[in-house]
């Protein structure tokens, strides 16, 4: 074979490298674009090892045969293998996180559409009569609002007392919202909500309501309990009251304290003005509250409705919620509830009075601005039908 020859097939050679080296990268971008995007996000971002390594594989390819390439081959082999343990683990230790942490939609709430009046799939209480109490669309109909672990239960008594025809969910000029406990509030003092469901205001949205003039009237409907959980694995499952105040002030900071394993506690909390944390600051009295562990459990409010941060229950932490959100509504095997001075959480516990932290919840409203309407909605949620309700979505009523 003449010189000329080599050179040419040498050319060829070379040319058909490029070009695989082109139609791969091609591959590449439009398996990433079009392709790989429906796979399972482990495998997704595992598949990314595919990129450095083909590259490096050319460049092997176009090294001359020898020691040489032979090296960089196993270099090559042995960084990909490197690197795939790596993102194995990350990705494993990430998938392990998840599956401990309560799991919520991206609002940081319940799915309201698993809870919506007039809905025949809807997982709302229904009284399975006609209610006694019907408002008709010519009415001055009370524009409702509330806390998560309540729109389910006012959910059943728009079904059951308001007109269908008039209560588009969040639509313009409907009475039906649901802007969670904050912007429930700040509805309610801005006089865009006349009924809310929630628990009782902290000290800020009393001072605001203040500010612009407004009272609030609280008409309690029904008992919750206030729950404390761990991870189902930490082997205390009993604390009492003050115990848990004491890590809440951080004064108790291991579990080894508490009859447990040698390890720290990690006491979550919630942003202020949501429920719970306003719950949390009554449950405290005047123990002083610990700063939170700001870099697991910060939760943010964006725009109108609560952004909250999963509670993730690794390690030795502890968390705090209300028990049929947790339990009902939300519901993971993977926590467990904790009995307080030795009594469960129960919801017969609850309603006889021996669960030690339970609290009132309430409809709330702008005192001395009732109407009519408003007076007859308050007056027969307190009435057997409906406490029946409040009954069937797993509270405690209060008749």
């Amino acid at each position: 074979m003449n010189k000329t020859t080599r050179i040419v097939l040498f050319s060829l050679y070379t040319a058909l490298k490029i070009v695989l080296l082109t139609l791969t990268a091609v591959f590449f971008l439009f398996f990433y674009l079009f392709i790989a995007r429906g796979f399972p996000t482990n495998i997704y971002y595992l598949s990314y090892l595919l990129i450095p390594f083909t590259l490096l594989l050319f460049t092997v390819w176009f090294l001359p045969k020898g020691k040489i390439r032979k090296g960089f081959l196993w270099s090559v082999l042995a960084l990909f293998l490197a690197g795939a343990i790596a993102l194995s683990s990350c990705l494993g230790y990430n998938a392990y996180l998840n599956s401990i942490t309560i799991p919520m939609p991206a609002d940081g709430a319940i799915d309201p559409f698993d809870y919506l009046a007039f809905d025949k799939d809807s997982n709302i209480a229904r009284l399975g009569k006609l209610a006694s109490l019907r408002f008709t669309a010519e009415q001055n109909l009370p524009v409702l609002d509330g806390a998560a672990a309540f729109f389910p239960l006012y959910s059943s008594f728009v079904e059951a007392v308001y007109p269908e025809e008039k209560c588009g969910f969040r639509e313009a000029g409907s009475p039906y919202c649901y802007s969670n406990t904050i912007g429930a509030y700040e509805r309610l003092i801005n006089k865009l909500a006349d009924v809310i469901f929630v628990f009782g205001p902290n000290d800020e949205q009393k001072a605001y309501a203040e500010e612009e003039g407004v009272e609030f009237e609280l008409i309690p409907i029904g008992y919750e309990g206030f729950v404390f959980f761990t991870n189902s694995k930490n082997p205390v499952k009993n604390l009492t009251a003050d115990e848990i105040k004491e890590i809440y002030a951080g004064r108790v900071t291991n579990w080894a304290e508490l009859g447990g394993k040698n390890e720290k506690i990690q006491p979550f909390q919630r942003n202020t003005g949501s429920g719970s944390q306003t719950a949390l600051e009554a449950f405290m009295g005047d123990t002083p509250l610990m700063e939170p562990p700001t870099d697991l459990v910060n939760s943010f409010m964006w725009g109108i409705i609560e952004k909250v941060s999963d509670y993730k229950n690794y390690g030795g932490a502890i968390g705090f919620s209300f028990r049929q959100y947790a339990e009902g509504l939300v519901g993971n095997e993977n926590i467990s509830l904790l009995s307080i001075n030795g009594v469960q959480p129960t919801r017969e516990n609850i309603a006889s009075g021996s669960y030690p932290i339970r609290m009132p919840f309430y409809a709330v409203v702008r005192k001395g601005e009732r109407t009519e309407e408003t007076d007859a909605l308050l007056n027969w949620i307190l009435s057997e039908e409906g406490q029946s309700l409040v009954s069937a979505s797993h509270y405690a009523p209060v008749n």
